[in-house]
């Protein structure tokens, strides 16, 4: 049944890709002679999307609200990297945002606040364990929940199944798509980010974050992201299909350090993070 799924998924034409503006970014990016004239060429290519970068970083959530006037300028003030990200945050946005009515038990508002909080509240970690950069988990907390949309626009009765199984057996959503097809919305999102080319730091948050293990994946953005769902489930932000709170791993515990951060110095900084990234709700 996974493997029946999975190939469903792998038939279906119409799952969206990221604009070729991304592909052309990741080449550049990878040659140090490149400028930040180039890259704003690059973007630029796609009218709409360089609009919508520009909106975004002239947003509170990057610091400079209005003062941001061409992609080059953004390139020299936020560095090539950051850029990227919000290129792809962007992308990703434009892609799924009003598509689909949801159903019931899923509202699509209601997720979206969810995904977007657990972006911010990735971002806070990573801002408080330091070494990591915040954007990039941001946007890994952002499309953790990616395979979520697959299903409920893509295989509506299956996902319809899992969330009224979850509901009624009070397990966590990803358990009763387990038990019910073999495979889970985490499964399901991995594949979407493979197909997408994107980074296996970016891949593994998607495919591991309810299981987070060393034998997965050694990268700390992993275990960032499950640390990071748990917290935004646990503070109420949004809800992403079932209103149960997963067990933290104690390897994630370990691994953050988890037991030496001020907890509530945290957690002021995961409202702040919401509170400016409060911005991308407006484009769902």
């Amino acid at each position: 049944m996974a493997l029946q799924i999975l190939q469903t998924i792998e038939n279906i034409s119409s799952i969206p890709t990221l604009p070729t503006v991304i592909e052309r970014l990741t080449r550049l990016l990878q040659n140090p002679k490149t400028s930040a004239e180039e890259v704003g060429k690059a973007i630029t290519t796609d009218q709409a999307l360089a609009s919508k970068v520009l909106k975004l970083v002239n947003s509170a959530f990057y610091g400079f609200p209005g003062r941001i006037s061409t992609i080059t300028h953004a390139i020299v003030i936020l560095g090539f990297s950051t850029v990227k990200n919000v290129v792809l945050t962007a992308s990703i946005f434009d892609i799924f945002r009003n598509k689909g009515e949801g159903m019931a038990g899923f509202d699509l508002e209601d997720f979206w606040l969810h995904s977007i909080a657990c972006g911010a509240a990735s971002a806070a970690i990573a801002k408080q364990i330091g070494g990591l950069e915040k954007e990039e988990c941001f946007i890994a907390g952002l499309i953790h929940d990616l395979g979520k949309l697959i299903l409920c626009q893509y295989l509506p009765d299956e996902f319809r199944s899992a969330l009224q199984h979850s509901a009624e057996n009070r397990q966590l959503l990803y358990e009763s798509e387990k038990k019910l097809f073999g495979s889970t919305h985490a499964e399901i999102g991995g594949y979407l980010t493979e197909r997408w080319n994107l980074p296996t730091n970016l891949q593994n948050p998607v495919k591991y974050h309810h299981q987070p293990s060393p034998a997965h994946d050694n990268h700390p953005m992993t275990a960032i992201v499950h640390c990071a769902d748990i917290l935004v489930r646990a503070l109420d932000y949004g809800n992403g299909g079932d209103a149960h709170i997963p067990s933290l791993s104690e390897q994630v515990g370990k691994s953050l350090d988890l037991d030496s951060i001020d907890l509530d110095a945290l957690l002021d900084s995961i409202h702040a993070e919401v509170e400016k990234a409060s911005v991308f709700i407006q484009w769902t």
